[in-house]
């Protein structure tokens, strides 16, 4: 997922690891479902707490296995991954990018899903390679439970030890777990992996802004679905599942149409030509009273040659007005960092520079000479017109 796209509950995740590169997070009600999970049943004790543990490791290093699955083929072409998040709606993986065609989309979507199959089939060729008939045939029984396909009471063989019998059951549940995540995860419904492998699909022939509207579209449908059939079974993790496709189909979807429209316009077209010149000798009264008289909240500042030298930023601006500084040279509140753009960069570089960079106020220049200025203001009002 793009840097840009910040999910709300990043801000309640904490990192546990680094792997590969990529930081690892867990969200904060993962570890209330695992408390919950404890204390559930008969209450907290040793052999619960060694349960829900285990279920909770096996079901979240799949996903996690699953999420680097995405990630290790997005670097194949050149998409870097900004982190990984895990809360108890499964996993994120928040790339700095979209793949920019529509057949790297769907190699990258369909790649964590491949994780669990591989996954599933390795442990299912080892139980068949290494386990008795008998062994193996219990195996069966478990997976059978554990994907609700057998009803009935299992037959525990008396031959069998103990280690055998929880080591097979938890084999099973492995491998259930694995099948249960392909298969959930191809489910067409955007922004899940089996919403982006059609809208990639779709893409090839209709471009990617129209094929993200259908595939919005389904995938809000089955969202819809989902929560009634959670309300007709009261089946409240399903309304939630739902619930979290819908709104971030909608996110993802005006991402798309943000990306589009950044991309048909440069720098020149947003530019600002008239603009306040401050110098590094004025005194800050005059900021502060352009500030509150004008629409002006940052401004560029200039040396005694007229070389651009610094910015002046709307927090240093009140900081001089709470400090009654007003006869304090500007050079003391300035910051040095200029960022200066040309004219014909694109204006997604522009967007990232303002919203990813928290760059207050971007200098604009055409064959070396400075023609104006772009800054959040003017940048949130061109995209009010065009999204």
């Amino acid at each position: 997922m793009p840097a840009h796209r910040r999910l709300l509950f990043m801000r309640g995740s904490f990192k546990i690891f680094t792997w590969l590169g990529i930081p690892v997070y867990v969200h904060w009600t993962l570890v209330l479902l695992y408390l919950l999970g404890i204390m559930s049943g008969e209450g907290p004790s040793f052999w619960r707490l060694l349960e829900i543990t285990g279920i909770i490791v096996v079901l979240f290093g799949c996903v996690l296995l699953h999420e680097y699955g995405h990630v290790l083929a997005a670097r194949r072409y050149g998409i870097d991954t900004q982190d990984i998040i895990l809360s108890p709606i499964g996993g994120v993986a928040r790339m700095k990018h979209l793949p920019e065609k529509p057949i790297q989309e769907l190699v990258v979507a369909i790649a964590g899903p491949l994780v669990n199959v591989l996954i599933a089939a390795g442990l299912y060729v080892a139980v068949r390679c290494i386990f008795s008939v008998d062994q193996q045939k219990l195996f069966h029984d478990y997976l059978r439970q554990h994907l609700k396909l057998d009803e009935a009471e299992l037959v525990l063989y008396s031959g069998f030890t103990e280690f055998e019998q929880v080591a097979l059951f938890y084999l099973a549940g492995v491998v259930s777990v694995n099948i249960v995540l392909t298969f959930f995860n191809l489910i067409p419904a955007f922004p899940m992996d089996g919403g982006r492998i059609f809208r990639a699909l779709l893409a090839v022939r209709i471009g990617q802004l129209r094929a993200t509207r259908a595939a919005v579209f389904l995938g809000q449908g089955i969202a819809a679905l989902f929560v009634g059939i959670s309300l007709w079974n009261s089946n409240i993790s399903l309304a939630i599942i739902g619930l979290f496709i819908f709104i971030l189909a909608r996110v993802e979807n005006r991402c798309v149409k943000l990306n589009a429209v950044l991309s048909r316009f440069k720098a020149a077209d947003l530019v600002r030509s008239s603009f306040t010149r401050l110098f590094t000798g004025d005194w800050m009264q005059t900021p502060i009273y352009h500030i509150q008289e004008g629409a002006e909240r940052h401004f560029l500042v200039f040396d005694a040659q007229d070389h651009l030298v610094g910015t002046l930023e709307e927090d240093c601006i009140l900081k001089a007005f709470k400090s009654r500084e007003y006869t304090a040279p500007v050079a003391r509140y300035m910051r040095t960092q200029v960022q200066v753009v040309s004219a014909q960069a694109g204006l997604t570089h522009v967007y990232h520079l303002i919203r990813n960079q928290g760059v207050r106020l971007v200098a604009v220049a055409q064959r070396g000479e400075l023609i104006g200025v772009i800054d959040e203001a003017r940048l949130e009002q061109f995209l009010k017109k065009y999204i």
